[in-house]
């Protein structure tokens, strides 16, 4: 009862922010709360995600990274149901995030906590959040995480219910076109290389990685007709 008791006056609190713009306090709201340095809040549906809010710009740009590279904190929550601690990336497995935690432990982030948005059996988006220092978080801190983010999950399913509509209001969603414009790019490839639409979104994100641009950028110029993948598969070897 206690539990629900602070679901619920959490709950009411952040439906009071939901409607607002900007949307920042929903993740402010959560670093007073828990007592950390930055926070992002996704929403996310099979491959598609979108930032509902960031606290600064660090979070912000973490949260496009992830979204980039498809690995990360983020990722691994909502794909596993289940929160994921990360208390010191310099001294993590270098095989857990390898393309997400060069540039993160970069930016000043030394730990990041990501806890999963439930509503009933599904999940509909990732808290994560950015410590400047390493450290576990405490009991009562990992206690409170999980009441942010199931009253996080109340208000925005209470915000879609209000907006009449099967999916989560665009309104609190945030999603950014660019998101739409990385979905094309890649059905766009898959049908130029014949490859699985995953596999060109693959392609889409290794480009970006490599030649140190952002996904939606590379995505741009592919649906603008700027750029145009090759195929690098090997020919078939005719003689044999």
């Amino acid at each position: 009862m206690m539990h629900e008791d602070s679901v619920s006056r959490m709950a009411a609190r952040f439906a009071e922010q939901a409607n607002a713009v900007p949307r920042r306090s929903l993740c402010s709201t959560s670093v007073e709360v828990l007592d950390v340095s930055s926070a992002g809040l996704t929403l996310m549906s099979g491959h598609n995600s979108g930032s509902v809010c960031f606290t600064d710009e660090r979070a912000g740009q973490l949260d496009e990274l992830q979204f980039s590279l498809g690995e990360g904190p983020c990722h691994d929550a909502y794909a596993w149901r289940a929160p994921i601690f990360e208390p010191d990336l310099e001294h993590a497995d270098p095989r857990r995030w390898p393309s997400f935690t060069p540039p993160a432990l970069k930016s000043g982030t030394r730990g990041v906590f990501a806890f999963p948005l439930h509503a009933g059996m599904r999940c509909i988006g990732v808290l994560t959040l950015y410590q400047d220092r390493p450290g576990v978080l405490t009991a009562h801190q990992t206690a409170d995480g999980l009441v942010v983010a199931e009253a996080l999950a109340r208000s925005m399913l209470t915000t879609q219910s209000r907006s009449g509509s099967d999916v989560l209001a665009t309104e609190l969603s945030g999603v950014d076109a660019h998101r739409a414009e990385v979905h094309q790019a890649s059905g766009m490839v898959s049908v130029q290389l014949g490859i699985s639409v995953a596999d060109a979104a693959l392609r889409l994100r290794a480009l970006a990685y490599a030649t140190n641009r952002s996904v939606v950028d590379v995505a741009r110029d592919i649906v603008a007709r700027r750029l145009r993948l090759e195929d690098d598969r090997p020919a078939p070897d005719l003689g044999k």
